[in-house]
């Protein structure tokens, strides 16, 4: 049974595959008039700084 499960390292290249799904969904574009407003841009910005510690500690955690 335990066999079946992942092992970390494919756990962690998957999460590290899922974040980079976000920022590509984060990146992109939206129709014309629909936002952000100044608020939601620095969300986004926020969103995607914290995308980018988490990749990070991901690849610390790869060591």
């Amino acid at each position: 049974m335990a066999e079946q499960l992942p092992t970390f390292d494919e756990i962690r290249s998957n999460a590290f595959a899922m974040l980079g799904d976000v920022e590509d969904e984060l990146r992109s574009d939206w129709r014309e008039g629909t936002g952000p407003n100044a608020e939601q841009a620095a969300a986004l910005r926020g969103a995607r700084r914290a995308v980018a510690e988490a990749k990070a500690a991901l690849d610390r955690a790869a060591r």
